[in-house]
């Protein structure tokens, strides 16, 4: 950047003069009140990975709930309990309503089941070999 009073190229201070901010080289510095560099550190983005695209809940998982609290003997309040949760989510949970990824694992750790399957390959019937359409992928039952 260059110097916004005099031109030269090596401006890298910041100084107010006659109230105005500007970007100035050393010599020029002089002529108004230097402010303090302020180095602003980027922000930094924490994106977790999406683990939901590489699995789809078993179509038993209600069931398998239902029966493993009952294996042990604890009502839904008390597995609510021992999981952190609201006994509703349990209820919900048991009555077909899926869970998020998070109580799922939860679920799994606890229970030591699997809930979780990885989705299987779409088979495509082509039945023109130049081009792949929707109708190529999709199975309308």
């Amino acid at each position: 950047m260059s110097c916004e009073i005099c031109g030269s190229k090596d401006e890298n201070r910041r100084a107010r003069i006659e109230g105005v901010i500007l970007g100035v080289c050393n010599k020029c510095v002089k002529l108004g009140e230097e402010l303090p560099q302020v180095n602003i550190a980027p922000k930094r983005i924490i994106v977790k990975k999406i683990d939901e695209l590489d699995f789809t809940l078993r179509e038993d998982f209600s069931e398998i709930i239902r029966k493993e609290r009952e294996k042990r003997n604890l009502t839904q309040e008390q597995l609510a309990k021992l999981l952190r949760e609201k006994s509703t989510i349990i209820k919900r949970i048991e009555e077909g309503w899926e869970p998020t990824l998070e109580i799922t694992k939860r679920l799994e750790k606890f229970f030591k089941i699997v809930l979780t399957e990885t989705p299987s390959e779409v088979k495509t019937q082509r039945k023109n070999k130049e081009k792949l359409t929707i109708g190529d992928i999709v199975e309308i039952d």
